[in-house]
């Protein structure tokens, strides 16, 4: 297999990884607006589950915390996309 070809083969693997990264972040920025809704929900009870709520919000954070980290990533893999597969 020449350089061509394999490069050719690691540039269809970054592109791949960017959109399944791309499509997690979506995921996990709609998973903590939903954990947000509840938690407001919750919230707005009578009495309200605080155990539950701080449960979700823990949650929320990790969440979060994942998210900065696939966001960090996505850029790697972009700028590395661009610089090695560009043209």
């Amino acid at each position: 297999m020449d350089v061509q070809a394999r490069l050719s083969g690691v540039c269809k693997l970054f592109a791949k990884a960017i959109k399944q990264i791309e499509k997690d972040i979506r995921d996990k920025e709609r998973r903590v607006r939903a954990l947000g809704d509840d938690i407001g929900d919750l919230q707005r009870q009578p009495k309200p589950d605080q155990a539950k709520i701080q449960e979700l919000a823990q949650r929320r954070q990790e969440l979060e915390s994942e998210l900065e980290t696939d966001r960090s990533q996505l850029g790697a893999f972009q700028e590395e996309f661009s610089a090695s597969c560009s043209g």
